[in-house]
Order: C-alpha cells, then structure tokens, then sequence
C-alpha cells in the first residue's frame, strides 16, 4: 500500500511539471508575441492610411472654417451696408419733420398733431434701429454652437420654447454659417435686430408651434414640416443644413 501510495506521488508530481512546463511555455510564447508585436509596431500600409485620413480632416476642417469666415463677412457686410443708410434715411425724416412743421393753409392742428407724431415715431425707430445694428455686427464675429444642433428637429423645438420667453439672443447663430440660407430664414437669425412690432409678430408666429411628424433626413440635407401661427393651424416646413457634423436652418 505504501509503495502504491509512493508511485501515485510521484506520478503527481510528474504531471505537476509537465503542466507547470506547459504553462511556462505558453506564458514565454506569450510574451515573445507581445514583445514581437510592439517592437514591429505598425506596418508602413497601415501609418500611411492613418496619416492620409487625418491630413483629410485637416484640409476638410480648413475648407470649413474657410466658408464660415466667407459667411460671417458676408452677413456682416450686409448689416453694415443698412447701417450706413441709416443717416440719409434719418436726414430724409427731419426734412420732413422740419415741412410738417410749416404753415399750412386749412390744415387744422390735430392733423399737424397725427403727422408730426408719426414722423417722431419713425424718428425713434431707425434710431433704435441703428443702435441694434451697431450691438448686432460685432456680435457676428463669434459663431457660437450648441449641444441641441446635434438633430434637426431640436433646433425648431429650440425656437418654439425661445419665443414664449421672448428670447431671441442666439438666433442669429441658428442659420447656415455658410451664408448660403434663403431671405426668409435670414429674417428669422436676424430677430434681434427686427422692430419691437416684428419681433412681436416673430414671436406669435412661433410661440405656440409643434412639429408634424418626424423629420426627413437625406444626407447632409433635413427637412421638417411644422405648425406656426397663434392657432398653430398654418403649416409650413422647414429646410435644414448640416455644417461639420451640426444643423442649421436652411429654407423656408
């Protein structure tokens, strides 16, 4: 029993090193794989692919920023143009402040009263509309991005909840960087510096909106079809852009 005991040891013990030796071997094979991968690295097909990619997103990152400044002086240009008529159109008002107030035979006080209150009224306007547009072109410089522009739909759920607050401050950084967009949503990037009426008739337009149905997505292009007016029962939809991976407004 001893001695059966004695051969059982030792063919344990044998069998202990084999899967020791065994274990040894696969663990040294291992190593040497490791050791062989990081000194050989990767090949010279896959650093040049790895290089061409990412000169591509240079150049393609470039192209943007490109048309985004050729936007931003585009819009900026146009401001400026308004802003130099603003004088001759002032100079125009006074002049006709000035004939108002001269005597008129058979006109009667009142009426004098009507035009003269008219002409301070428009007076006042395209001065305050001066003003909107001097705070309004520097502003332009900066183009500001936002974590909703991510999906098109969210941008008019954005301009829904901006305009039952009243709060039109980052429209102007709603429309294609580009300068590419139609009149119509221009007029709408352009709310701060719209008329307080206007900007009264932005908000109604928009304030009690809901989109219709999902959006449809083609590409680089978007479309959604929406609900506007106070009643929300005019419809409309909504042309969208995708610039460098975010959403802007596009065409009505």
């Amino acid at each position: 029993m001893y001695k059966h005991h004695k051969n059982r040891c030792l063919y344990e013990t044998l069998e202990t090193k084999n899967l020791l030796k065994t274990m040894k071997t696969k663990y040294i094979l291992t190593l040497a794989t490791i050791l062989i991968l990081i000194s050989c690295g990767k090949s010279e097909k896959e650093i040049r692919i790895e290089k061409e990619i990412e000169k591509k997103k240079i150049e393609l990152q470039k192209i943007h920023e490109q048309k985004v400044n050729i936007g931003k002086r585009k819009r900026i240009t146009e401001l400026t143009i308004e802003l130099q008529r603003v004088p001759e159109i002032i100079n125009k008002i006074e002049e006709d402040i000035k004939n108002i107030n001269v005597f008129q035979i058979g006109r009667l006080q009142s009426t004098k009263n009507k035009q003269l209150k008219k002409a301070y009224s428009q007076l006042r306007e395209i001065q305050q509309h001066r003003e909107r547009l001097k705070n309004e072109i520097p502003q332009l410089e900066y183009l500001k991005t936002f974590e909703f522009q991510k999906e098109p739909d969210s941008i008019i759920k954005y301009i829904f909840e901006s305009a039952k607050k009243g709060d039109f401050s980052d429209f102007r950084n709603l429309c294609d960087p580009y300068g590419e967009n139609d009149g119509d949503v221009r007029s709408i990037c352009n709310a701060e510096i719209l008329s307080k009426r206007l900007r009264n008739e932005l908000q109604d337009t928009f304030k009690n909106g809901r989109i219709i149905g999902k959006a449809i997505i083609e590409d680089d292009r978007a479309e959604i079809e929406f609900a506007y007016g106070l009643s929300s029962n005019k419809l409309e939809k909504m042309e969208m852009i995708k610039r460098n991976n975010l959403w802007y407004l596009y065409a009505l």
